[in-house]
């Protein structure tokens, strides 16, 4: 999803073979006092996740340490990125 749009070629390499990564439109940060716009309060979040992603077992472990287990939620998704989602 790139500016409300659903797109297969967000990512991609060019023919020298450099890897175009879009550029993340996530800024913000949770805050203890909502200062940020983004509460922490626990059941507002939800995990998804891909264990095919390379950043899935830092966002888990964070999760563990952190001691937020019963406060945010998780969803495993399917590990095939397909056109359809």
């Amino acid at each position: 999803m790139i500016e409300g749009k659903w797109t297969t070629d967000g990512n991609k390499s060019d023919k020298g073979s450099n890897f175009n990564e879009t550029p993340t439109t996530f800024r913000y940060r949770v805050t203890a006092d909502g200062s940020s716009a983004f509460k922490a309060e626990a059941g507002r979040y939800h995990l998804y996740v891909s264990l095919s992603c390379p950043w899935t077992h830092c966002t888990l472990i964070m999760r563990e340490l952190k001691g937020l287990n019963d406060a945010i939620s998780i969803s495993i998704v399917d590990p095939i990125m397909s056109d359809l989602g």
